[in-house]
């Protein structure tokens, strides 16, 4: 089927000119998401008003260097070129790697901290160097994800994690810590697969999730690139079932981002810094993710499919960070039921639609 180019030719047009960064990567506002704890998920591929085929994010050689990058392999790419920013952690490259973790011996930054911004083992940024790339009083930020496992229907999937903290330097506190996680309630119940099978709400809301800072569960990961259904009217189903009218295989390769991830509490939040013309320099972001379950912690006997529990079996997944608009209005403080009632609105608004995520 051929796709829309209509998101990448955007993007392109937008950075020949000095502002490229002012340029918002994509209009999320029609699309469906569901809630994995603090994070929305969408899954790009499927249909929306805005995108009919589709939103397509590009990822391959030279296309991913006009977004923030978190996590990749291609040589020559890994960097930022920003100043108190993290170049690129180094995915995997090679089939059946064990999973993938950040930590201080592939630290991009090296072993030693860089800065009092600077967290080893974790991707770092102030909020000031990611304004120069952003544009943060007029974007927020969307995480962009590209699956790059099997390509088949009966192949391994993906299992990721992630955890994102905003702190500020000068004393140290921390302002805000975000999960991205299958299990919020920690208790092993949560079905491994996608929705509606797995965890994750549909239409969520992310307030009512609040992380304890925890490591992460077997159960807290999130299976990635499996097929998604929904029936005639677009609602989520299980794939196989008499209802199924349509099917989205999520696996989408290295040269296409296949999710983007949207945290409203941590954009409202760095939002409201930002605009009420705090030093940005104060401030930093730090991301951990995780990728393939591996040896994490297991409760009430977690159990994940064996070919998940390790599985990087195509390699050169990507993280990178995009933008889309932020909030033209005051933003309310993290918390608030209005950003559920922002979210409702929005599916009153366009009703019925092919909506799924991961």
């Amino acid at each position: 089927m051929k796709r829309t180019k209509q998101l990448l030719i955007g993007v392109l047009i937008a950075c020949a000119f000095p502002v490229c960064s002012s340029a918002a990567t994509i209009d999320l506002s029609t699309m469906g998401w569901v809630t994995y704890g603090d994070a929305n998920s969408y899954a790009l591929n499927i249909p929306s008003p805005t995108y009919p085929a589709g939103a397509e994010v590009m990822a391959g050689p030279g296309q991913i260097d006009i977004f923030t990058k978190l996590g990749l392999n291609p040589v020559g790419q890994l960097g930022n070129n920003t100043a108190n920013m993290d170049d690129a952690f180094r995915t995997p490259t090679a089939n059946n790697i064990s999973g993938f973790r950040m930590g201080s011996a592939n630290e991009p930054g090296g072993s030693a901290s860089q800065g009092l911004w600077d967290r080893v083992g974790w991707w770092d940024a102030t909020l000031l160097s990611l304004n120069s790339n952003l544009n943060l009083n007029k974007n927020s930020m969307v995480f962009f994800f590209a699956n790059n496992e099997i390509g088949s229907n009966t192949g391994p999937d993906l299992a990721a994690w992630a955890r994102v903290e905003l702190t500020q330097i000068s004393n140290g506190s921390l302002l805000g810590r975000f999960d991205l996680t299958n299990d919020p309630n920690h208790l092993g119940s949560i079905g491994y697969g996608p929705p509606p099978v797995g965890g994750g709400v549909p239409f969520g809301n992310p307030a009512v999730y609040t992380s304890n800072g925890a490591e992460p569960f077997v159960s807290d990961f999130i299976n990635s690139g499996n097929d998604v259904c929904t029936d005639s009217s677009g609602n989520l189903t299980v794939c196989g079932s008499s209802s199924e009218a349509n099917r989205y295989h999520e696996n989408l390769g290295g040269d296409r981002a296949a999710y983007a991830l949207v945290l409203p509490e941590l954009d409202a939040l760095i939002l409201n810094l930002v605009r009420g013309n705090n030093n940005l320099d104060d401030y930093a972001l730090h991301v951990n993710y995780r990728l393939g379950v591996g040896p994490e912690v297991t409760q009430l006997g977690d159990a994940f499919p064996t070919a998940d529990n390790y599985a990087t079996n195509g390699g050169d997944e990507k993280v990178f960070i995009g933008t889309q608009l932020a909030p033209s209005a005051p933003v309310p403080e993290p918390g608030t039921m209005m950003l559920l009632g922002m979210g409702m609105l929005g599916l009153a608004v366009y009703g019925k639609r092919r909506m799924n995520s991961k």
